[in-house]
C-alpha cells in the first residue's frame, strides 16, 4: 500500500464536465509559477508537487484523491561575463587618454549568470608596467567614478593588483561593478598608446563552470597625450543646471514604470513631469578636461531603443537655463548640439584644462521598453583626445573611440487587473473603490434561481491592464451565500477548474499577457435543504505580480428554493463572521477574531467552540490552513495539533469532537511556528470543522474561521516537529501507510525518543490496528529493508530528519462513510527542558470505491523523454538547469467496486516548461472501459481522462509526462 492524501467529498457536486474534474479541490497543493516558468531557479531550489486524480464513487459523489509528494533539488550551475566577454580574450573594452601626472578610470561590470552566489577573484596586471599606481576602486552606482577613497587594492610599477577580498556576488545576473584608476607617472613624455592592462576574473568554485568560462579576461588601453585630454561619465539624476526656460527638471528616477501606449512625446515645457501614462527620467553627461591644453570636445550618444528624447530639453553647462538648439541652429556660444533621430551629437568648441562642463537632457521612457534594463542601457561615444577640426555635429567623424560607462534604466513593469460580468470592458467592470464592487452594471452577475443542493455558475471576464504579462488570484472575499457553500473557478472555454500556478495556494487564471483576457465561470455549489435569498458573493482578483493591485465582481441570487455548524472563540461568538472580525455565521471573516503573541518554535493556544446546529447529533474533524480554501497548507514548517479543552501544547491531540444536537463543546488548538521563523506580524490561521458524516441535510456540515498569530522572536534551542498531517482511504479490510518526517529544528540535538501511532478507543475495540517503521531508503513505501519500530531510538542531531512510515489496518466489518484518526507522537525521553512530544494525525476514512495515487520521478538529463537508470522511484533527485525530469503518476482502484469518471491532474512545477521530447506513451489505462483515456497538456498543468469511463476494481491509469528545468 502506498501513502495518499486526503479524498475530500464535495456535497454531491457533479460536474459537467467530469472528467476536467475536482482538481480545483486540491489547489493547494499543487506547486506551479507562470512568472518562473521564463526563470532560470535559484541553486539548492527544491521543485515538485503532487498530482491528484477526480473520480465519481459508487454513490456518484465526486471525490478527489491526491498522490505522495516528489521533490528535485536544483543543483548550482556557474556561469559568468566580465564586460561582454566570457573567457580569456585580449578585448579593449575601454581607451582612456590622459597627461602625465594625470589618473584615469575605466568602468567595468561582472556578472554572475549562474544560478547561485559565487566569489571571484579580480587581478589587474599591466602589460609594461609604465603606470606610477595601479587601484581598483567599488562602483555600486555604476558612473564610472569610484565609490570612495578606499581602494580594494593598490599596486605599484609591474605588480599585479589583486582585490581584497574576494567578490561574493549573487546568482540570477547579480553585478560588481568597479573602476580601475590607472595613474600616469609624472616624468613620462610622448604622445599615443602608453600602456595597457589585464583584467582578470576567476570564479571560486571552478568545478561548476565549464571551459572555457572558467577564467575572463579583458583590456584596458591608456593613451598619453600632451594636448587635451577628455574623460566622460554618463549618470541618470537631477542636473545642477537650471532646465530650459527655469522651473523643474522632471524627477530623475533610474527605475521606474515605462509609459503607457496612450502616451504620447511631447517637446519641453515648464512642468513636464511624468505621470500615470507618460515616464520621464534625465541623464546627464559630465565631461572634463584632464590635459595640459585647450581642446575641442566632441561626443555622441545614441539612445537606446527603450527611450525617445524629448525635443528642446537639452541644456550645456555654459548656459544654464538654455535650451540648445536640436537642429542646425539656435544653439548658444560655444557649443554645436544636434540630433538626428535618436542619435545626440555635441561639439564643445574649446575646453580648457581642469575645467568640468555637464551636458543634460530627458528621455521618455517608452511604451515599448523591455521590462529590466536591456533596452533602457547604453553608454555614449566620446573622443578622448583633441577633435579634429572639420568635425561637427553635424559631421562628427569616425574618432570617437572612447566610451563612458553604461547608464541603466531599470524599467519596473506596471501591473493593473479588472474583473468584471461577461460581457463587459475593463473601463465599466473597474472597482470606483478597489475591492468594492460597483453596485450595478457590468460588475454585478445576477441570476434569478438556483435549487438548493445544485450548483449555481457566473460568466466573468479577467482583463490585464498592466504593461506586463501577468496571472490573477481568484478568492471569494467576501459572501452572504449560505452556510456550507463552495465556490470554485473554471475556465470558461474548456471547463478545466483553474489551478494555483504560482505556489500561494490561491487558485489563479495563469499567465494573461498584457491588454489581454481570460473568461472564467465562478461557480457556487450550495447546500442541501438551504432556501432563501438574496444572496451575494465577492469575486476578489489580485495580481501575482503586485499584490496591492486589486478588483473585485459581484455575484448575486435572487432565491434558493431550505448553518448546521458554527466554529467560534468565545461561547458566544463575536459578531457576524461575513464582516471585519466576527466569527457567527459563515466563516471565515476578512479579518482575524483573535491575534495571538508566541516566540518563535513556541506554541500559543486558541479555544474553539463548535456549535451544532443540526437536529442529530454530530462529530466533527479538524483542520488548519494558511488560507480560506481547504485543503490547504500551513506556512513553512507551523504546526497545528488539536487537544482537549483547557488542554496545553503538551497535551495529547485529539482526533475529532463529538456535539449532540443543539450542543455546543469546546476544544484547543495549538499553534507553533517553526524554531527558525523570523519576527512577523499577524500570519492568518483559518480553522476549520467538518462533520465526519453526513447531516440532517444529506450534506457534509463545516465552517471556517480566521485568527492570526504574531511571532515575536526566533530564539528556539530545544524543538523537534512530526509533519504532514495526512487524509487518506481505506476499503473494508484494507491498510494504508502513510509517510511522516521528524525533523529536529532547535539549534541543540535532541535526545533518545518513543514512536506511538494510536487510533481512538473504541476504534481499536473494532479491530483497528497500527504499525510503524523507519522508512530506510526513503521512498514512502514499506520495503524489504524499512525496519519496523518496537522499541526507544537514538538521539535527533541537529538539522537531522527521520523518515517514518505509519501503517494503518482497518476491520473487515466496518461501514463505509466512516474514518478513524490516527494520532502519531514522539516523546523525548530525556530529562526537561527536551525536544517535547511533537505529533501528527492520519485520518482515515472508509469506502467502497478507493483510488490510491502514486507519483514517482525519474532523471531525464538528456531531455530525449525517457527515463534514465535507475528509473522511477518516489525518492529526491538533483538535476541541473536545462536538464529534464520524467514523471509517472499511477492511479489504482484499490476498493471492491467500480468508480466512473476517472482523470488524472497534475501542474508543472515551479521553474519548469514541458519537455519538447515527450514519453511515448503519457496517457494509458488498464481495466478501463468507456471513452479511452487521452492526455490533454496546457501551459501549467497536464491531464489524462475521458468524459465518460469506468475503473473495475484492480484497474489503473498512468499519466506519464516530462518536464525541463528552467536553463
Amino acid at each position: 500500500m502506498i501513502p495518499t492524501q486526503p479524498t475530500r467529498r464535495a456535497s454531491g457536486f457533479k460536474p459537467c464536465a467530469p472528467w476536467a474534474g475536482a482538481a480545483a479541490l486540491t489547489l493547494g497543493f499543487l506547486f506551479g509559477s507562470p512568472a518562473a516558468l521564463a526563470a532560470s531557479p535559484p541553486a539548492n531550489a527544491v521543485i515538485g508537487n503532487q498530482a491528484s486524480a477526480s473520480y465519481a464513487d459508487a454513490t456518484g459523489t465526486t471525490q478527489v484523491a491526491t498522490s505522495n509528494l516528489v521533490q528535485t533539488t536544483v543543483l548550482q550551475v556557474g556561469s559568468f561575463t566580465l564586460d561582454s566577454v566570457n573567457q580569456i580574450t585580449n578585448t579593449v573594452v575601454n581607451t582612456k587618454s590622459g597627461a602625465a601626472g594625470a589618473t584615469v578610470y575605466a568602468p567595468h561590470v561582472l556578472t554572475n549568470t549562474g544560478n547561485g552566489v559565487d566569489t571571484f577573484a579580480l587581478t589587474v596586471k599591466a602589460d609594461a608596467g609604465k603606470f606610477s599606481r595601479v587601484e581598483v576602486f567599488a562602483d555600486v552606482d555604476g558612473n564610472g567614478l569610484p565609490d570612495s577613497t578606499t581602494a580594494l587594492c593598490t599596486t605599484t610599477a609591474a605588480s599585479v593588483c589583486t582585490v581584497t577580498p574576494v567578490q561574493s556576488v549573487p546568482g540570477n545576473n547579480g553585478a560588481f561593478r568597479f573602476v580601475v584608476a590607472y595613474t600616469i607617472p609624472g616624468s613620462a613624455t610622448g604622445t599615443g598608446n602608453f600602456d595597457a592592462a589585464t583584467i582578470t576574473a576567476i570564479p571560486g568554485t571552478p568545478a561548476l563552470y565549464v571551459a572555457p568560462n572558467i577564467s575572463a579576461a579583458d583590456k584596458d588601453e591608456v593613451k598619453l597625450a600632451t594636448d587635451a585630454v577628455f574623460n566622460v561619465t554618463k549618470t541618470i539624476g537631477a542636473p545642477s543646471v537650471a532646465p530650459p526656460g527655469g522651473g523643474v527638471w522632471p524627477t530623475a528616477s533610474a527605475s521606474g514604470p515605462r509609459s503607457s501606449a496612450a502616451c504620447t512625446p511631447v517637446s519641453w515645457t515648464n512642468g513636464l513631469a511624468s505621470s500615470a501614462t507618460c515616464q520621464y527620467t534625465v541623464y546627464t553627461l559630465t565631461f572634463n578636461n584632464t590635459g595640459g591644453a585647450p581642446g575641442k570636445f566632441a561626443l555622441s550618444d545614441t539612445l537606446p531603443v527603450g527611450q525617445t528624447y524629448v525635443a528642446g530639453s537639452a541644456v550645456w553647462s555654459g548656459a544654464s537655463g538654455t535650451a540648445l538648439g536640436d537642429g542646425a541652429a539656435g544653439d548658444p556660444s560655444g557649443i554645436d548640439f544636434q540630433v538626428t533621430g535618436s542619435t545626440l551629437n555635441a561639439v564643445v568648441a574649446s575646453l580648457n584644462p581642469n575645467v568640468t562642463q555637464t551636458l543634460s537632457f530627458v528621455v521618455l521612457v517608452n511604451s515599448t521598453a523591455a521590462v529590466g534594463t536591456s533596452t533602457t542601457t547604453n553608454v555614449a561615444r566620446y573622443d578622448a583626445a583633441n577633435a579634429p577640426a572639420a568635425v561637427s555635429a553635424a559631421a562628427i567623424g569616425t574618432t570617437l573611440d572612447s566610451s563612458t560607462n553604461p547608464a541603466a534604466y531599470t524599467v519596473l513593469a506596471r501591473f493593473g487587473i479588472v474583473v468584471g460580468s461577461n460581457p463587459s470592458t475593463s473601463a465599466t467592470a473597474l472597482d470606483a473603490t478597489a475591492g468594492t464592487p460597483n453596485p450595478a452594471g457590468q460588475d454585478l452577475t445576477t441570476r434569478q434561481l438556483a435549487v438548493a443542493g445544485g450548483s449555481v455558475r457566473f460568466p466573468q471576464i479577467v482583463f490585464n491592464t498592466g504593461g506586463a504579462t501577468d496571472a490573477v488570484n481568484l478568492s471569494i472575499s467576501d459572501s452572504t451565500f449560505p452556510v456550507g457553500t463552495s465556490f470554485q473557478f473554471f475556465a470558461a472555454d474548456s471547463g478545466a477548474p483553474l489551478l494555483d500556478t504560482n505556489g500561494d495556494g490561491v487558485p489563479d487564471t495563469g499567465p494573461i499577457p498584457a491588454g489581454g483576457s481570460i473568461n472564467i465561470v465562478t461557480q457556487a455549489q450550495l447546500p442541501p435543504a438551504t432556501v432563501g435569498g438574496a444572496y451575494v458573493a465577492t469575486v476578489l482578483g489580485r495580481s501575482v505580480n503586485d499584490n496591492t493591485k486589486i478588483d473585485a465582481t459581484a455575484d448575486r441570487l435572487e432565491q434558493v428554493i431550505a448553518t448546521l455548524v458554527d466554529l467560534t472563540n468565545t461561547k458566544t461568538g463575536t459578531g457576524a463572521a461575513s464582516v471585519a472580525n466576527g466569527d457567527l455565521g459563515a466563516g471565515p471573516s476578512p479579518l482575524p477574531t483573535q491575534t495571538h503573541e508566541t516566540g518563535a518554535g513556541t506554541g500559543t493556544m486558541f479555544s474553539l467552540w463548535v456549535k451544532n446546529h443540526d437536529a442529530i447529533d454530530a462529530t466533527y474533524n479538524f483542520a488548519a490552513s494558511q488560507t480560506p480554501g481547504f485543503p490547504g497548507a500551513l506556512p513553512a514548517g507551523w504546526t497545528v495539533k488539536f487537544v482537549a479543552a483547557g488542554g496545553t501544547c503538551a497535551s495529547p491531540a485529539i482526533p475529532n469532537v463529538a456535539v449532540i444536537a443543539g450542543g455546543q463543546n469546546e476544544i484547543a488548538a495549538c499553534v507553533t511556528p517553526p524554531s527558525a521563523q523570523t519576527a512577523v506580524t499577524a500570519v492568518k490561521i483559518y480553522f476549520k470543522v467538518q462533520s465526519t458524516a453526513v447531516a440532517s441535510t444529506g450534506g457534509i456540515a463545516s465552517d471556517v474561521k480566521t485568527d492570526a498569530v504574531t511571532v515575536t522572536s526566533t530564539a528556539l534551542q530545544l524543538g523537534a516537529s512530526l509533519t504532514p498531517n495526512n487524509n487518506g482511504q481505506v476499503a473494508p479490510g484494507g491498510t494504508v501507510v502513510y509517510a511522516h518526517t521528524l525533523t529536529n529544528i532547535g539549534a541543540q540535538s535532541c535526545g533518545a525518543y518513543t514512536l506511538t501511532a494510536n487510533v481512538p478507543a473504541g476504534d481499536a475495540t473494532q479491530g483497528w490496528t497500527t504499525s510503524i517503521y523507519l522508512d530506510v531508503n526513503g521512498d514512502g513505501q514499506i520495503d524489504a529493508g524499512d525496519t519496523p519500530v518496537s522499541g526507544p531510538l537514538a538521539s535527533l542531531p541537529v538539522g537531522a530528519a527521520q523518515k517514518l512510515l505509519v501503517r494503518v489496518f482497518a476491520p473487515g466489518g466496518v461501514t463505509a462513510g466512516v474514518s478513524s484518526t490516527t494520532t502519531v507522537t514522539a516523546t523525548f525521553t530525556d530529562a526537561a527542558p527536551n525536544c517535547g512530544t511533537p505529533s501528527a494525525t492520519d485520518i482515515t476514512a472508509v469506502i467502497t470505491g478507493q483510488i490510491r495515487v502514486l507519483k514517482t520521478q525519474a532523471a531525464d538529463a538528456t531531455c530525449d523523454g525517457v527515463a534514465d537508470a535507475p528509473g522511477f522511484a518516489a525518492t529526491s533527485l538533483q538535476l541541473k538547469p536545462g536538464q529534464c525530469i520524467v514523471y509517472k503518476v499511477v492511479a489504482t482502484n484499490e476498493g471492491v467496486v467500480p468508480v466512473t469518471n476517472i482523470a488524472i491532474n497534475d501542474a508543472l512545477p515551479a521553474y519548469t516548461a514541458l519537455s519538447a521530447k515527450q514519453p511515448a506513451l503519457q496517457c494509458e489505462a488498464t481495466g478501463v472501459s468507456g471513452t479511452a483515456l487521452a492526455f490533454v497538456p496546457g501551459a501549467t498543468a497536464v491531464s489524462c481522462g475521458s468524459a465518460a469511463n469506468t475503473v473495475a476494481p484492480g484497474g489503473t491509469a498512468t499519466l506519464t509526462f516530462a518536464v525541463q528545468i528552467n536553463p
